[in-house]
């Protein structure tokens, strides 16, 4: 992966989390075994990235992300959000940071929506003119305002993740930390939520991490995916060359007529092209290692009447299957 030229506002050197649980031997004696939860893991996230942060359950993601919040301290190695240990000055590292739970909020439930920020805004001691400046920006882009005199328990688990998401962004934070946020939402709060995230990356420079187990999300926002998996990170590109590295099939998928059918096949043969036949509708996949897509798709127009085409490329959630897969 190409290094930005500037310093990382997050930098994980040779961490590792081990736990240690108890295993009863006996009424009165038990023994200690360890867990390792995370190991020797390294990474350095630069400003202005969106980063997904993927695993399987138990996969060392969550406690990767509660060193870097500062909620949890390594057992050995080091981390560093903002030049700060986020576990050594936990006061200091909040100030410059958010975290967003989809299942959990940072909100009180009894107060409105506009007591929330207002709340929010003394606690991280936001001045009187960024917080008009961010409020008009998260009316722009969210909303906020129709909203903004109701009780948050009074609001849809869509509007509660939004006005979470909003009132995480109040103090201008430097790093946001996002654990499955769009969870149980429908697809148009979804894409709202994935947009406006977009929007405050690009206007703010905020830089993003999502861990999520929606491969789609991630797809349509992150530009680097770290996985991590028993503990290890194993492996961690930009979306772009993970796509190119491991991307080697296309599958198009065409009607045909079916008196062509025996020249198609014909055709195809000679090609090397795998093929399926479904009624009309016939599918190829092309190795783009090997085969020339664009010589083979001008071929097929030129010489056969070809209807309603469509082309279907590796997809992230194939890419991670395959490495999750290779890593076994």
């Amino acid at each position: 992966m190409k290094v930005p030229e500037t310093n990382p506002v997050i930098s994980v050197n040779h961490v590792s989390k081990t736990f240690y649980l108890r295993k009863k031997e006996g009424f009165f004696k038990s023994t200690k075994i360890p867990k390792h939860a995370v190991q020797d893991a390294s990474f350095n996230i630069y400003p202005g990235e969106i980063v997904g942060f993927i695993g399987t359950n138990g996969a060392g993601k969550s406690t990767t992300i509660k060193m870097m919040t500062g909620i949890l301290t390594p057992t050995s190695g080091s981390c560093e959000v903002n030049g700060i240990i986020p576990y050594e000055s936990r006061i200091e590292n909040a100030k410059n940071i958010s975290v967003v739970f989809g299942q959990r909020t940072q909100m009180n439930w009894d107060l409105t929506v506009e007591d929330n920020f207002k709340l929010l805004k003394e606690i991280y001691d936001v001045s009187d003119e960024e917080f008009e400046r961010q409020l008009q920006l998260l009316e722009e882009h969210m909303g906020i305002k129709k909203l903004w005199i109701q009780q948050v328990r009074s609001l849809s688990l869509g509007q509660r993740v939004l006005m979470d998401i909003a009132i995480a962004l109040i103090h201008s934070p430097k790093v946001i930390y996002l654990d499955e946020p769009t969870i149980g939402l429908d697809i148009m709060i979804k894409d709202k939520i994935l947009k406006t995230l977009k929007m405050i990356n690009q206007q703010e420079n905020v830089t993003i991490i999502l861990t999520t187990h929606d491969l789609s999300e991630i797809e349509a926002l992150c530009d680097r995916i770290i996985i991590i998996e028993d503990g290890q990170i194993i492996y961690d590109d930009s979306k772009e060359a993970m796509l190119e590295n491991f991307s080697t099939n296309a599958t198009i998928q065409f009607d045909i007529d079916l008196e062509e059918l025996n020249e198609l096949k014909i055709f195809l043969k000679k090609n090397h092209l795998e093929h399926s036949l479904d009624g009309i509708t016939l599918s190829i996949t092309i190795n783009q290692e090997e085969q020339n897509e664009k010589e083979i798709l001008s071929e097929l127009y030129r010489q056969f009447s070809i209807n309603k085409m469509a082309v279907a490329r590796t997809t992230v959630q194939d890419v991670v299957r395959s490495i999750y897969t290779q890593s076994k």
